[in-house]
């Protein structure tokens, strides 16, 4: 028995030299495979990883989950490729990464069609600004995307659906309950677009991204208007307006950190002239289908039948010129409302000097110019400023927590209205004294009344937006 195990022993110890010099054909000096064979083992065995791995991706719904894969393949992408014995399965890797995006693309379109483009409000969606007060109902608040198969819930039912945390909202000095409430008062489809591209943000192509954020801030936009419209025929023109206001600044606000142009060059073919080259091209009896030059009869068909018409695209660019639109709707609307009658009044001077070609003769002797109905048209003006006012003031801090971009936009409502003061005391004072019941002392008491509802609507502005 002994002298077996000293056979046993010596045959092992043959077998270690034998592969330690297996070994070293393998591996070269610095550690790394040399065997073609080997590589080509290694190449296959990866390969077969790659479509197994991939039949599993096209099963994956979840937004996070394509976004996890792609991170953690990243990473193992990068500490395969530091060493060259893993060159195979950093291909392989790399294979799985280009699939994974290719899916999350296409879900992330897939939402975007489903909860932006073809999205279908509620009233609970457009419940402004019922959502501000606490009013029921709420729309829920969507945050992680649920594994959806062919039996998925509509978009309407889930922000149907009520937050299953009470105690997210019990605490109402909880920050992060604040948040959530701030959240869920954005307009659905915007709500979409951001959660979207902040996931997709960091693992797909920028070019990518930026073709995927282009499309979805125009459709998010256009949802916006299409809101406002139905918010002014519910809640008022005001509610509209700043409805309007405040979600294209969040959106502006929300995609500077993006850092993205937003911009691209579309390219479309024009057949407007095919039928008249065609006609062109049967009618010459001489043309020529085989010459190789420009004046071959097929080339010149094509060149003359069918162009290229390019368009320039910049969402952002759009997005300032529609959130300036609103500003200034906002600024229109609301100082005719402050103003109330005075406006009409300076419309209808406005009218009559246009009419009689810039004479005052047809303005003095309007009907609308009689002292006594002018006196009271600004004595109704003052009475009801106050009000007006305060349900102004109101309104922006429930839609703009930010005092800042409230005094921006009270600004020019003021500057409007003071204009408009100072045109309705000029066609006053172009009607000369005893006409139209213009008596002594009438156009003091008109100019009085005018003075006092300037300095009452410039005291108040000036105390709300130090508020």
């Amino acid at each position: 028995q002994q002298h077996n195990n000293t056979n046993n022993n010596n045959n092992n110890n043959n077998k270690v030299p034998a592969a330690a010099t297996l070994a070293s054909q393998i591996l070269s000096e610095d550690s790394t495979f040399r065997d073609a064979e080997f590589q080509s083992m290694l190449g296959g065995l990866c390969s077969s990883l790659h479509r197994t791995i991939r039949r599993g991706l096209v099963s994956i719904l979840d937004l996070d989950v394509l976004c996890q894969v792609v991170s953690v393949l990243r990473e193992e992408r990068s500490v395969a490729n530091k060493s060259p014995t893993t060159m195979a399965a950093a291909r392989a890797v790399s294979g799985v990464i280009q699939d994974a995006q290719e899916r999350l693309i296409f879900c992330a379109n897939t939402a975007l069609h489903k909860e932006v483009v073809r999205f279908k409000p509620t009233p609970a969606d457009l419940n402004y600004p019922g959502k501000f007060l606490g009013e029921k109902p709420k729309a829920a608040i969507v945050i992680e995307d649920d594994k959806r198969d062919s039996k998925e819930p509509s978009s309407t039912e889930e922000r149907k659906e009520e937050v299953n945390d009470p105690s997210a909202t019990s605490d109402p000095n909880d920050a992060v309950a604040a948040q959530l409430r701030v959240y869920e008062s954005w307009f659905p489809p915007m709500r979409s677009v951001l959660r979207i591209l902040s996931k997709i943000f960091r693992v797909v192509e920028p070019r990518v991204f930026e073709d995927i954020a282009l499309q979805s801030v125009q459709s998010c936009t256009k949802s916006l208007k299409e809101g406002s419209i139905y918010i002014l025929r519910a809640s008022g023109q005001i509610h509209a307006d700043l409805f309007l206001v405040k979600h294209l600044l969040i959106l502006r606000e929300q995609l500077s950190p993006f850092d993205i142009q937003l911009r691209s060059v579309e390219r479309q073919l024009d057949f407007s002239e095919a039928g008249k080259a065609v006609s062109r091209f049967l009618a010459n009896r001489n043309r020529r289908l085989f010459s190789m030059s420009t004046e071959n009869a097929l080339i010149t068909l094509l060149r003359e039948g069918v162009s290229v018409q390019e368009s320039s695209v910049d969402s952002k660019r759009d997005l300032e010129d529609c959130l300036r639109s609103a500003c200034n709707d906002f600024i229109e609307h609301t100082s005719s409302s402050l103003l109330g009658p005075i406006a009409i009044f300076v419309d209808q001077c406005k009218n009559a000097v246009g009419s009689g070609s810039g004479s005052t003769d047809v303005l003095i002797k309007a009907p609308f110019m009689n002292a006594v109905l002018v006196k009271g048209v600004f004595s109704k003006a003052l009475e009801n400023l106050e009000g007006a006012l305060e349900n102004v003031s109101k309104q922006m801090h429930l839609y703009l927590e930010n005092t800042a971009t409230q005094s921006i936009l009270m600004k020019p409502v003021v500057r409007k209205m003071t204009r408009s003061l100072e045109e309705a005391r000029r066609f006053v004072g172009e009607v000369p004294d005893g006409a139209n019941n213009w008596e002594e002392g009438a156009k003091e008491e008109v100019l009085k009344l005018s003075e006092a509802f300037e300095t009452k609507v410039k005291s108040t502005t000036s105390k709300h937006g130090t508020r």
